[in-house]
Parts: C-alpha cells; structure tokens; sequence
C-alpha cells in the first residue's frame, strides 16, 4: 500500500506546494487545512496522487489528538507528517498579550510536538517514518520582531533535535528553515521585490525549492536531527530587523 504524508496547511502557499511534490512523488496526501474545506478539495483535485482532505484546529490540544486517532484508522499508513501550518502575527516584547503568545506556542510549537508524538505512537516496532517542521531562517540570526512567532519557531527549533533523539530509530525528526519567499498579507509589492532579494544569492527564493528539500529529507534516511536553511544565505546577513523592516528602511532611504 501507498504510505501516507500528512502536511499541515496543505490547502494553500507554501505547504499547498509541498504537499504537490510530495504527490508527484506517489504519495498519498492527508491535507489537512484549518476551515477551509473548498479550498483543501480544489486543492486536493489539483494533485497527481489519491489524498483526502482532514479538518483541525491545530491550537486546540483535544482536536489534533482525535485528528490523530483517524489518522491512525486511516485508508493509508501514516508514515510522514510535515509540520508547514503555521501563525505568523505582529507583536513585540513590550506589548505581547496573554492570547497572543499562547496561540503561537500552541499552533506553531505544541502541535506539531503532538503529530510528532501521535507518528511515533502510531508506527509499528519495525516502521520507519520522519516529520518535517518548516522553521523559520530567524532561528539561525534572531532579532526580536514578530516576538511570539520568533519564539515559538525557536521552540521548534530546538524541539526538532530532541525529538529526533527521543523518537529514534522509528521516527526521524528534521526541518527546514526558509527565508523570505511568499508575500505576507500586509506587505506591499514593492517591498517584496526588495526583500526577496535580500540575501546571498541575491535572488527571490523559490517554493519549489523548499518543497524539493521536504522530499529530499524524506527519502533520505541518514538526515536526522537537521535543520536545513534554505534562505540562499540570508540567515548570515545577521539583521537586526525582520527583513520586511530592512527592506521598509530602505525604500524610505531612498
């Protein structure tokens, strides 16, 4: 039978796209999407493998466990998760709220902590599989913007390596950490131009390639515990800013 990938806000961007490769490479795809369900279908009929859409709020702790006991009775056997959903709102450390901190950490740090736990609980002895949790480029070179996110993509980071040694050898936990790549919701087109090209390689990074890079790490069963920047460098611009707040600074420059 087909093993199975789970990817986490695979109706749209970034993990719309991953979960695409990850189909072209004949798996078969649980996209999971939040609440948009027409979306997650048009998606899905978009892929060239079989799928089925799965609806969870991943910041309420009781939804991801029930999600991850149909998932457990599924058609196909789970045997990779990519942890892409992901909370991306503006606040600083002089005004973050109780609300605000805690949808971060729980979105974007605990649950993919409990899909991870929920593979590893769900494979057999002899099974192997991996997650991938798509970070973020600011864990390598930290500046204190978008301060809740910041730290709970530094969670992950972190919690990436120890779960990678405390679910060994079933499991293998690795991700990945892209730079600017996907216009945000509030940034203007002209400061995406800038800002995508903020980097070494002095070009807009490519969706492709991050998902290419997803691939990669799965079928390759000696990465484990890795990060893996692909930011085509910029994580060694060391920006005291998020690179949006560079590329803003600039264009009032001039």
């Amino acid at each position: 039978m087909t093993d199975a990938v789970l990817v986490t806000a695979a109706n749209k961007r970034i993990g719309k796209e991953i979960a695409k490769v990850l189909s072209q490479a004949g798996f078969y795809i649980y996209l999971h999407h939040h609440d948009s369900a027409a979306e997650a279908s048009q998606a899905l009929g978009e892929f060239e493998a079989d799928g089925e859409c799965v609806q969870c709020d991943l910041g309420d702790y009781g939804e991801v466990e029930k999600m991850i006991a149909v998932l457990a009775e599924g058609s196909h056997t789970l045997k990779h998760v990519v942890n892409n959903a992901s909370l991306f709102s503006v606040d600083q450390a002089v005004d973050f709220t109780e609300k605000s901190f805690a949808d971060h950490m729980n979105i974007n740090l605990r649950g993919p902590m409990q899909l991870t736990r929920g593979l590893y609980r769900m494979l057999g002895d002899n099974d192997r599989g991996s997650v991938v949790n798509i970070l973020d480029s600011k864990v390598f070179s930290l500046n204190a913007d978008f301060y809740s996110y910041t730290l709970s993509k530094f969670g992950l980071y972190g919690a990436t390596e120890m779960m990678a040694q405390a679910f060994s050898p079933k499991v293998r936990v690795n991700g990945i950490a892209p730079g600017l790549t996907l216009i945000s919701k509030t940034q203007s087109m002209k400061n995406f131009s800038l800002a995508n090209h903020l980097n070494f390689v002095g070009a807009p990074l490519k969706v492709g390639d991050i998902a290419s890079t997803v691939l990669h790490i799965i079928k390759t069963t000696s990465i484990n515990g890795a990060v893996i920047p692909v930011d085509g460098g910029q994580k060694m611009m060391n920006f005291t800013k998020d690179v949006v707040d560079v590329a803003s600074g600039i264009l009032n420059k001039n």
